[in-house]
């Protein structure tokens, strides 16, 4: 009666915690249905709830680098002095929702959405505007002076026609700039009370801009034309050093009234009057960065983007529908459940405006597809592990879930770092995809943690449990048995299942994949050295014109129009986006005006509009800052991904080969980019640094568990390399897995998406490729190279021999006893005890013909019992009496031994029952 009361209580109390296990996940699912809810309002509309960057819906993107007059730092004051004229030039323009912020301790950002004269708002924004009034005579250069008398400041311009002659155009280029301190100024732009423009003369179709100047500056100026009006000298109008006119002084000017004619058009008189009366800037700037993307363009790229997310969406569900079978509909689901979470956070953000979705966000949106399906897989494959070890559905919902998610967490953690290091360290262009892949990374345990632990925990004991043939679990039920060692395979019989029988000998073929490694390497060192690295303008400078739906235009007409244009060593080449035909213009200017003004001529002259095109142009100064914030940015990756995983595993040579690996898959890429002539981009870095994380994504798995299964009750029971073979093993199928499932939308992506999305594409591509074969063919074997070393388990390669030995059900397929006999008499031989070595190979001796006589086991009932093998090896082992006196070892994997009596049953059930 009492073991029936305690049975009834136990049952009893096991119920009641089931009932509050499962009132749990209910609440939780309900909060995922919250939360879902909430983000589906918070979205909807998507194309109006989140905020849309530049490169997206068209305008100008400037990046303003101030330098001091002395070289020295600029002041925070005159950097938000000169960021507020700058946002009142831009605003009198006419933009609206345009962006005017402080970047750095030296640099100004101007946005200014769907602006289409890209041209004017460049002469407009960037001046110093510092206007001057001199005094001929105060000139100090000679040369300059008489050119300044003769009017030979400014430059008629030209258009050239078929035939070789040139006309005037009207237009006029001020081409005399005058070094500060040649001259004494009499007035200046801060003495000006107000600026209208009005016509130059009755009937004049130029334009003037009349000054007014304070009482201080017209007491000058009156002075200066009294002096000046005897012989009619002239004043010197300079607008930041560059001379604008010249007029000879006819009468003296009391009233401050000042005309400043200069054969001005409406546009030109406008833009001057715009600098000056928002005053003239404390220090002056230089574009380091200039864009202009079109509008249409901008949104082509958006559908692409959209595209691509969908077919790489629709793809790695399929995938996973196809492999987990019903577990793959939970992951679906999963995968829906993130995405309206990751909407939600983006239009949240948005609406407090910190988030603007740019085309390297939407880059970073695709691969945060791929990383939720990695999750996913984890646990799946961890879910179904615990069941082919033995444990009920129930029990593997708890623990192989739970344990999953761990490990799910540990590799994001991985990626997160190289996420937030992008988006702190790295240059702007590429901070939204730092902020994206971020976001996707707290959606994605989010999502594991409110709805993909919390259903399959529910559903596990009722409808898996009853239906494990449509979820996917029916082959890790049917092999329990035999993973638990409570059946035997009988010869010829096969056991079926997704999941690997026989450890493949990955980690013994060790010096077959570093060579192929090195030479692979020394491959890429003369590809690059041949052939170089094709750097992109934002590295060495210059600019890029890309030009969209050109039609039937020839590669030599666009040559033509860009040498009549001004720029006859433009480099051409066509391209193809989105089945439209088109051409990419590559120049050494480094002028963000002028290159604006051949693009707009090259345009006008195809009939081209203005949104056919788009223009980037790069400072000779900006690509230092990129490749200095790509190098930072990339240092600190490595260092915190050292230190993470030293503290993680408590082993800093994981840490060091997991960093040599890394550093092969990036030589890879190189080379790859070398090979191809592709250009590489500050897309591309990102892409490399993302790299980081996704090479280390499966390498922290095969580690988190080689550290796992050393820690066995009992002892290995085998050597470090032979351990570290079977754990690569046992996470082979989830390692590939999360390749393919990332590998799928980085495909359409390099398929399917702009040259933007390429960029991280093709990088990303060799990098998964690589990421995956360096985590298990160069990571792994560089580790046990390294921790044979080690006292400890240098033992274990004198006790159990150099060769490793492969498991079998996840059962170590043990040496022959007389090969184990074998190495005690070396290892006796090797301590000087001669007797006990004689006696240890007598044993070998004895024992070898009838182990080879004897029951065939193990894992050689599963290889099709190969009896001859056993003779053969019982055989080599008699007659390796001498040789083991000689010092010797004849340690082989036994591939036809049963299990020897005593040996650890207890360490086998922990590698099934007790992974973290």
């Amino acid at each position: 009666m009492g073991r029936s009361a305690q049975r009834g209580s136990g049952r009893a109390g096991k119920s009641a915690r089931g009932k509050g296990a499962n009132r749990r996940n209910i609440w939780l699912l309900v909060l995922a249905a919250l939360l879902a809810i909430g983000s589906i309002a918070l979205f909807t509309p998507p194309q109006e709830k989140i905020n849309q960057g530049l490169d997206i819906q068209g305008g100008l993107s400037v990046v303003l680098t101030a330098k001091s007059d002395d070289g020295g730092a600029v002041s925070a004051e005159d950097m938000e002095a000169s960021r507020a004229i700058i946002e009142n030039r831009v605003n009198a323009l006419g933009a609206s929702e345009a962006t005017v912020a402080l970047q750095g301790t030296d640099q100004i950002l101007v946005q200014i959405p769907g602006l289409t004269d890209a041209e004017q708002a460049l002469d407009t924004i960037g001046k110093t505007g510092k206007l001057e009034f001199a005094r001929l005579d105060s000139f100090t250069d000679e040369t300059v002076r008489e050119q300044i008398d003769s009017g030979q400041y400014m430059q008629q311009q030209t258009v050239t026609d078929a035939e070789g002659n040139q006309f005037p155009t009207g237009d006029v280029e001020y081409t005399m700039e005058v070094e500060s301190g040649t001259y004494t100024p009499i007035v200046t732009g801060d003495q000006i009370e107000s600026v209208q423009v009005g016509r130059a003369s009755e009937g004049s179709t130029d334009y003037s801009v009349n000054v007014r100047l304070n009482s201080e500056g017209a007491a000058a100026f009156a002075q200066a034309t009294s002096e000046l009006a005897a012989d009619h000298g002239k004043i010197v109008i300079l607008l930041d050093g560059v001379v604008q006119s010249a007029p000879a002084v006819q009468n003296e000017i009391p009233n401050g009234d000042v005309a400043i004619t200069g054969g001005y058009s409406l546009e030109e008189a406008q833009q001057f009057q715009t600098v000056l009366q928002s005053g003239s800037l404390p220090v002056s700037f230089e574009y380091a960065q200039s864009q202009t993307v079109g509008p249409t363009l901008g949104q082509d790229a958006l559908a692409s983007g959209v595209i691509v997310a969908g077919i790489g969406l629709a793809l790695v569900m399929l995938y996973l529908l196809l492999f987990y079978h019903g577990l793959g509909l939970i992951t679906a689901a999963a995968m829906a459940v993130f995405a309206v979470l990751y909407l939600g956070l983006l239009a949240l953000l948005s609406a407090f405006g910190l988030f603007s979705l740019s085309l390297a966000g939407i880059a970073g949106i695709v691969l945060t597809i791929g990383m939720a399906a990695d999750s996913s897989i984890l646990v799946l494959e961890r879910f179904r592990e615990e069941i082919r070890m033995g444990r009920s559905v129930r029990a593997a919902s708890d623990t192989g879930v739970r344990h999953g998610i761990l490990t799910s967490i540990d590799a994001d953690l991985v990626t997160l770092v190289s996420a937030l290091t992008l988006f702190f360290l790295a240059s702007a262009s590429v901070k939204g995809f730092g902020m994206t892949l971020a976001l996707g990374i707290v959606c994605d345990i989010v999502m594991m943690l409110v709805f993909k632990a919390p259903i399959i925990r529910l559903l596990a004991p009722r409808a898996i449990k009853k239906h494990p043939g449509f979820w996917g679990i029916r082959d890790c039920e049917d092999a329990a048995p035999y993973f638990e060692g409570e059946k035997k395979l009988g010869a010829g019989e096969k056991l079926r299942g997704r999941f690997i029988k026989r450890d493949f000998d990955i980690v013994g073929k060790k010096r077959i994949f570093l060579t192929i490694s090195a030479v692979l390497i020394v491959a890429v060192i003369a590809v690059v050295g041949i052939r170089g690295i094709n750097f992109g303008i934002e590295f060495v400078g210059g600019t890029s014109v890309t030009f969209h739906g050109t039609g039937d235009t020839t590669i030599e007409q666009v040559r033509d129009a860009f040498a009549d244009a001004g720029d006859p060593d433009a480099v051409i080449q066509t391209t193809n986006a989105d089945g439209e035909e088109g051409f990419l213009v590559r120049t050494a200017s480094t002028s963000a005006q002028d290159a604006a003004t051949v693009a707009g001529q090259v345009a006008d002259s195809f009939g081209w509009g203005a949104d056919s095109y788009e223009v980037t142009t790069i400072g000779p100064d900006w690509g230092a800052s990129v490749i200095q914030s790509s190098a930072i940015a990339f240092a600190v990756s490595l260092l915190l991904i050292i230190a993470y995983i030293s503290v993680r595993f408590r082993d800093p040579k994981m840490g060091v080969t997991a960093v040599v690996a890394l550093l092969h898959d990036l030589v890879i890429v190189f080379g790859v980019y070398a090979l191809v002539g592709r250009e590489v981009t500050p897309n591309t870095i990102a892409a490399l640094l993302t790299i980081l994380g996704y090479s280390l994504y499966d390498t922290v798995v095969v580690f988190h568990r080689i550290n796992e299964n050393m820690k066995a009750e009992g002892g290995p029971g085998c050597t470090f390399s032979s351990m570290a073979n079977h754990s690569v093993n046992e996470v082979l199928i989830r390692s590939m897995n999360t390749s393919i499932t990332s590998l799928i939308p980085v495909v359409a992506m390099l398929l399917f998406g702009g040259e933007t999305l390429k960029d991280f594409a093709l990088a990303m591509t060799i990098g998964l490729v690589c990421g995956c074969y360096s985590s298990i063919a160069i990571a792994t074997p560089l580790y046990c190279i390294w921790k044979e070393r080690e006292p400890k388990n240098a033992r274990l390669v004198r006790k159990y021999g150099k060769d490793v030995r492969r498991f079998f059900l996840n059962r170590l397929e043990a040496a022959p006893v007389a090969a184990d006999a074998g190495v005690a008499a070396a290892e006796a031989y090797h301590e000087g005890r001669t007797d006990k070595a004689q006696a240890a190979a007598d044993k070998a001796a004895k024992t070898a013909h009838s182990e080879a006589a004897g029951e065939q086991g193990g894992a050689a009932s599963g290889a099709g019992s190969e009896s001859s093998q056993g003779v053969d090896e019982g055989a080599s082992a008699a007659s390796s009496k001498s040789a083991a006196l000689g010092g010797s070892s004849t340690a082989r994997t036994g591939s036809s031994r049963k299990p020897a009596k005593g040996s650890s049953r207890k360490s086998n059930h922990h590698y099934g029952k007790k992974k973290k």
